[in-house]
C-alpha cells in the first residue's frame, strides 16, 4: 500500500497516545444493525478525552540519550528526526578540535510493569552512550537498555522505579478498524503535555523493509519525538507502538504508523527474558501467486504464496518443501500473502513443529516442518543484457534465446551447474516482459519440465496453447536468485 513511501524515524519527545472508539458495540434490540458506542463526552455534551488522558498520562516518559559523534555536521538521520543538541559549540574553529561532538536527542517511552521495564524504539536508543528517563515534574532517572530488536524497531528499558508509578498494559483483543477515534499524547517539542485527536487511516499498511509487522496507520498529527509512545483504546489498554511517520518535510502530515500490540507484546516479552528476539525460519524463497500464475497453476482463485526455491540444508528442504509448491496454510489458518507468511513463520519460536498446508500437482497436503532459527538479511537480485533466436517466440512471446555455452555463461554470469535457456532479448509491451523476463534471464522450466534449448521451449509453449491454457509456468534464474513467473498465451 505504501510502497517505497518515505518513513521519518521520528525520536524527540514524550509518548503518542492513541485510542480507539469504535470496535466496542452495543447491542440494540429495536435495530437492524449493531451500533457504535458513542466517543467519550463531557460533562455539557461534547467530545473529551481528558479523563483517559488523565489517566493514561502519568505511565508515559520521556527518553533522553546521548551519543557520540564525529564530524562537522549531524548524520542525516539524526539531523531530520530528533531534537538534539551539540557540545562545546563556542569550539567549531578550534584547530586541534577532532570532530567529536556529543548528540543529546529525546524520543519517548512507557511503563508496562511496577517492576520498571518501559517499552520504547530501537530507533531512539541504538548506539546510545547514556540513557535517561525523564518524568512530567522533571525528575530524572539513569536507564539500563535491557534489550532491542530492528527489525520491528522496539526496544525495552529498566529503570528502579519509584514507588506507585503507574504503568499499562497491552490489549490482549485489538479489532481496531478504519474510522475509530485515535488521540495521541505527547512532548514533540519539549512544550510539556500536548493532545492531538484523529481517526484510525489504515491498517495492515506496507511495513518498513525486513520488518515483520503491518502498521496501523492513524491521522492524528504526530511530531518529531514521538517514537517510541504507546497507542491507547477507550479502556486504557496499549493497541499499538507508535515508531514512524510518512512526511516530505520532516514534520507531521497527518499520516502516522504504530506497531501493532500482538507483533509489540510478543517482542518484548522476549527482550525481557532474553535481551533478544529470536524467530523462526523456513528457508525458503516467497513470490506472491498472481493471477497470471494461478493461471498456469491451474488454481482456481488467486491466493497462498509460491515457493519459488528451497535453499539446500534448511527445515523446509528436510520437511519435503519443494520449488512450485503453493502454500495455501499455516497450522489451519489460510495465508494470503508472502507478508502474512514471513510475520506467522517468525511469530514461532526456532523448534516449533507447524503444519504448513501446500498445493501441489494440484492435490493438498500438509507437511509438518520444525522451524530453525532466521539470523540475519537475505537476498537481493541483479543481472546484465544481449542478442539471438526463434521467431515465433520473438513474434508471439516478444523473446529472444539462445542455448548456453561457456562464453554466454561468462558474459552473463550464468553460475556452473545452472541448465536452460537464456534469454538474450525482450520486446517491450511483450508477455515476456509483463512476466518479468529480462536479458541474462536463464529459463529452468516450463510447467515443471525442465528445457535447454528454443526449440524445447517453443514445443512446450505450443503444446500449452493447443490445449487450451491461458498461462504456462516458467522457472528461470536470473545471477543468483530463483523465482517463477507466468508467461501469458493470450492472441497477441
Amino acid at each position: 500500500m505504501y510502497k517505497k513511501s518515505r518513513f521519518s524515524i521520528f525520536a524527540a519527545g514524550a509518548a503518542a497516545l492513541a485510542l480507539t472508539a469504535g470496535s466496542l458495540v452495543i447491542a440494540d434490540a429495536g435495530a437492524q444493525a449493531p451500533r457504535l458506542m458513542a466517543p467519550p463526552l463531557a460533562a455539557d455534551g461534547t467530545l473529551s478525552f481528558a479523563d483517559l488522558v488523565e489517566r493514561v498520562s502519568p505511565a508515559v516518559v520521556s527518553i533522553m540519550v546521548e551519543r557520540e559523534v564525529r564530524g562537522p555536521t549531524l548524520p542525516s538521520q539524526f539531523e531530520e528526526f530528533f531534537s538534539f543538541r551539540f557540545g562545546r559549540p563556542d569550539q567549531q574553529d578550534d584547530p586541534f578540535d577532532d570532530g567529536t561532538r556529543r548528540l543529546q536527542a529525546e524520543g519517548s517511552g512507557f511503563f508496562i510493569d511496577s517492576a520498571g521495564h518501559i517499552v520504547t524504539n530501537n530507533h531512539v536508543v541504538a548506539d546510545a552512550d547514556t540513557v535517561r528517563v525523564q518524568f512530567a515534574d522533571g525528575s530524572e532517572l539513569d536507564a539500563e537498555v535491557v534489550g532491542t530488536d530492528p527489525l520491528t524497531d522496539l526496544a525495552v528499558l529498566k529503570v528502579e522505579p519509584k514507588p506507585g508509578q503507574a504503568f499499562v498494559e497491552f490489549a490482549e483483543d485489538v479489532n481496531l478498524r478504519v474510522g475509530d477515534w485515535v488521540v495521541a499524547v505527547g512532548n514533540p517539542f519539549g512544550l510539556g503535555g500536548t493532545v492531538t485527536s484523529g481517526i484510525v487511516s489504515a491498517i495492515g499498511g506496507q511495513n518498513r523493509e525486513n520488518q515483520y509487522l503491518d502498521f496501523i496507520q492513524i491521522d492524528a498529527p504526530i511530531n518529531r519525538g514521538n517514537s517510541g509512545g504507546p497507542t491507547f483504546d477507550l479502556k486504557g489498554r496499549v493497541v499499538g507502538v507508535n515508531t514512524a511517520i510518512f512526511s516530505p518535510n520532516g514534520g507531521s502530515v497527518g499520516i502516522g504508523f504504530a506497531i501493532p500490540a500482538k507483533v509489540a507484546k510478543a517482542t518484548i516479552a522476549q527482550l525481557i527474558e532474553n535481551g533478544s528476539v529470536t524467530r523462526g525460519w523456513l528457508g525458503i524463497g516467497l513470490q506472491e501467486v498472481t493471477t497470471e500464475i494461478a493461471a498456469a497453476l491451474g488454481l482456481k482463485d488467486q491466493g497462498g504464496v509460491l515457493v519459488r526455491e528451497v535453499i539446500d540444508g534448511t527445515p523446509a528442504q528436510e520437511a519435503g518443501l519443494e520449488s512450485g509448491d503453493v502454500i495455501i496454510g499455516l497450522e489451519n489458518e489460510d495465508i494470503k500473502t508472502p507478508n502474512e507468511l514471513s510475520r506467522r513463520v517468525a511469530a514461532y519460536p526456532p523448534g516449533r513443529k507447524i503444519d504448513v498446508k501446500i498445493m501441489r500437482d494440484g492435490k493438498i497436503r500438509n507437511i509438518p516442518v520444525t522451524l530453525g532459527q532466521r539470523d540475519d538479511e537475505d537476498e537481493v537480485a541483479e543481472a546484465q543484457p544481449s542478442n539471438d533466436n526463434d521467431d515465433k517466440l520473438a513474434s508471439e512471446m516478444g523473446l529472444r534465446v539462445t542455448e548456453l555455452n561457456d562464453a554466454l555463461r561468462q558474459q552473463f554470469r550464468v553460475p556452473d551447474g545452472v541448465n536452460g535457456v537464456l534469454v538474450t532479448g525482450v520486446r517491450p509491451g511483450s508477455p515476456a516482459e509483463d512476466a518479468g523476463l529480462v536479458a541474462g534471464t536463464v529459463i529452468l522450466e516450463v510447467d515443471s519440465e525442465a528445457v535447454t534449448t528454443g526449440a524445447q521451449l517453443r514445443d512446450k509453449i505450443d503444446n500449452a496453447q493447443n490445449s487450451g491454457k491461458e498461462a504456462v509456468l516458467l522457472r528461470m534464474q536470473l545471477g543468483a536468485n530463483r523465482a517463477f513467473a507466468a508467461l501469458s498465451l493470450g492472441d497477441q
